[in-house]
């Protein structure tokens, strides 16, 4: 349990990231919010929900969503944040996203992520959702264990190449 509890220290860095690009956190829709083309849909953790409607996934389900990508919550139905753990092996598409704000925590691993380039090409893959195969500048960042990204709305944002298997912890707030 204390090796679980460790990996989410970083969601109070999470929240302040939050605080600090002016977003509330509430509760969004999973189709919208799911990884690149090449990649299989995100699996689903159970978790519970008391009367209060506060949810509550033991060390045992998130030790299991290390280990693979997996959606902790969709946003449904207030539909304005989603949580999730995710996995990538290899870099993806060019993304961004016009309502949402991703944030961030890398678990473990290492990639090269870039931020605020313009897309070539690009085409819409759900509302309000564009992707891209590449994009022209932007920051280019090496980013690993103990990081955090928060990426705010409109901004183009891409995982140009993995160098260890990345695994991060994002929440995605509208």
């Amino acid at each position: 349990m204390r090796k679980t509890t460790g990996r989410f220290a970083g969601l109070g860095l999470m929240i302040i990231g939050l605080s600090m690009v002016g977003v509330s956190i509430h509760g969004v829709s999973h189709e919208a919010w799911a990884q690149t083309a090449p990649q299989p849909p995100i699996k689903k953790a159970k978790g519970t929900t008391d009367p209060s409607g506060v949810l509550y996934f033991s060390h045992v389900e998130t030790a299991e969503a290390f280990k693979e990508s997996v959606m902790l919550y969709d946003g449904v139905p207030e539909k304005n944040y989603r949580v999730a753990v995710y996995h990538r092996d290899k870099g993806g598409e060019v993304e961004i996203h016009k309502k949402d704000t991703d944030v961030f925590y890398i678990v473990e691993g290492s990639a090269t992520f870039v931020t605020g380039g313009t897309i070539t090409g690009g085409r819409e893959t759900a509302p309000d959702e564009i992707r891209a195969a590449s994009m022209e500048g932007g920051v280019e960042r090496k980013v690993g264990k103990g990081d955090v990204i928060v990426v705010p709305v409109n901004v183009t944002h891409w995982y140009k190449e993995v160098r260890e298997p990345i695994t991060y912890f994002g929440v995605k707030v509208r």
